[in-house]
């Protein structure tokens, strides 16, 4: 008798094995005689999310399948690993001298984040349904801890635990929806699936189970994207948790979620239109609720989330296109949407180090006066997330929609440009009352070198990829979802 091993390739999950081990290290060091240089160990983490780019980096040689066909490190992969992971470096930036104050369990909190980053990273190179979900509980049993952290809190606690019921059923819907698309097609490998789909295929009488599964694995995909309506979870849990923590997973949960929703619509090539479809409703519908709800809102925090799932919708307007270009136009707007969302997140996390409270929208208010620098910078991010040019939302928009154009969604890129209109008012109105309004704080506002440096790399990234935006469509537009053949 043969017995078969499988071949393993662990070099295609080299970043995650360094966060990993990195994670590890971290634990260590935080129980030996480390303990009491907590700033060492947010530099521990740093070095490991570097060393974790620099092995995508490394990798960035196409596309390459690998145990058993459940990971692919090809260009799309790799891509999300770099949003990723500047989500994570700029979130533990965001995060020295503020988890001090907050908890004592500073390396815990640094080894989940750089789970967490292993599980986001994992999810968006995954092409089976099975791979999928193992990464996608990895990054949300983190989150859960993560977002629960700050125990002086009650409101955290809250949140942690909204986010983990919910997060509980959405997984269950998930993990549901990926167990009927294997009863109609006897695989949760997603290129077997295109293969099921293909024309020539022969039908299936459990083929029906299909559509039915699609859809409940797209409710778990549009819980961890913020689709309306399975959004309620984010605005109190984006108000909840720590700053950082919110910084980092408005960017990092959808890059991880969207790549991997790419891969599965990917493989329903020859059965997309009705989904397509109900994608361009939910696209309405996530634009259309963020964008009013974030207008009523008092809290700077929670005017943030609404926005964030605003611009989960524009990002649901692009993957109508079902093309390469969209794909590229994603992850372009993925890649753009990183550095403002978060460098307006790191911006907030110092008007709340001041107030030492969830801020209104009116804390701002006469900071150009108090901070010129920091109110030019935040003005850069508010104009980037209205969508002004030249700044990157600028051109995330106009690729996101000019894909949607090609593929005839011509209607709802109306909408969407209405939408994006709307958003302008609660942008614009921050970044005029910064300059004309009263002054509502008092006190001065510290900044950090590890906060400055967020600052400046948000900054830099969100002017850059706007003013030359080229070379970054460019390098989008390379992804391959490596879906067909095998």
């Amino acid at each position: 008798m043969t017995i078969q091993i499988p071949t393993l390739d662990f070099l295609a999950i080299l970043p995650q094995l360094v966060l990993v081990g990195m994670a590890l290290l971290i634990l260590m060091a935080e129980v030996t005689r480390l303990r009491g240089h907590k700033r060492l160990l947010g530099g521990l983490a740093l070095a490991g999310l570097l060393l974790a780019l620099g092995a995508s980096a490394w990798l960035w040689q196409g596309p390459a399948r690998h145990f058993q066909n459940m990971v692919v490190a090809d260009s799309t992969a790799l891509f999300a690993n770099v949003i990723i992971l500047t989500a994570g470096a700029t979130g533990v930036l965001l995060s020295v001298g503020y988890i001090e104050r907050i908890s004592d369990s500073v390396g815990e909190y640094y080894a989940l984040l750089l789970l967490a980053c292993a599980g986001m990273t994992l999810m968006s190179a995954s092409t089976s349904l099975m791979t999928i979900f193992m990464s996608l509980e990895i990054l949300s049993v983190a989150l859960y801890i993560m977002t629960g952290f700050n125990l002086k809190q009650p409101r955290s606690t809250e949140a942690a635990l909204k986010y983990f019921l919910l997060g509980a059923f959405a997984s269950a819907f998930f993990l549901y929806g990926a167990a009927l698309v294997y009863a109609a097609t006897q695989t949760t490998d997603l290129v077997q699936v295109a293969h099921f789909l293909a024309p020539l295929s022969t039908p299936s009488p459990m083929a029906p189970l299909l559509p039915v599964g699609v859809g409940l694995l797209l409710i778990g995909f549009g819980f961890k994207v913020a689709m309306v309506p399975f959004h309620m979870w984010t605005p109190d849990v984006y108000q909840g948790a720590p700053t950082p923590v919110t910084a980092f997973m408005s960017v990092g949960v959808k890059t991880a979620a969207f790549a991997a929703l790419l891969r599965v619509l990917a493989s329903l090539t020859s059965f997309d239109k009705p989904w397509l479809w109900v994608i361009a409703i939910l696209a309405v519908l996530t634009m259309t609720v963020g964008n009013l709800a974030a207008l009523r809102q008092s809290s700077l925090k929670r005017m943030l989330a609404y926005s964030s799932i605003a611009h989960a919708g524009y990002i649901l307007v692009g993957l109508t296109g079902n093309n390469d270009q969209a794909v590229g136009a994603t992850l372009y707007y993925l890649f753009a949407y990183a550095f403002m969302n978060i460098g307006a997140f790191a911006v907030l996390q110092t008007l709340e180090n001041n107030a030492e409270m969830d801020v209104d929208v009116s804390a701002p208010n006469g900071l150009g006066r108090r901070q010129p620098a920091l109110a030019a910078v935040m003005t850069i991010f508010m104009l980037s997330l209205a969508g002004i040019p030249p700044l990157a939302g600028f051109f995330g928009k106009l690729y996101v929609f000019k894909a949607a154009v090609d593929a005839g969604w011509t209607w709802l890129v109306i909408v969407a440009v209405l939408n994006s209109a709307l958003s302008a008012y609660y942008y614009l109105r921050v970044t005029v009352n910064m300059f004309l309004g009263s002054e509502t704080a008092s006190g001065q506002i510290v900044l950090t070198p590890a906060w400055n440096l967020a600052l400046i790399v948000a900054s830099v990234g969100t002017v850059l990829v706007g003013v030359w935006p080229t070379p970054w469509m460019a390098l989008a537009r390379t992804t391959l979802l490596a879906l067909v053949g095998g």
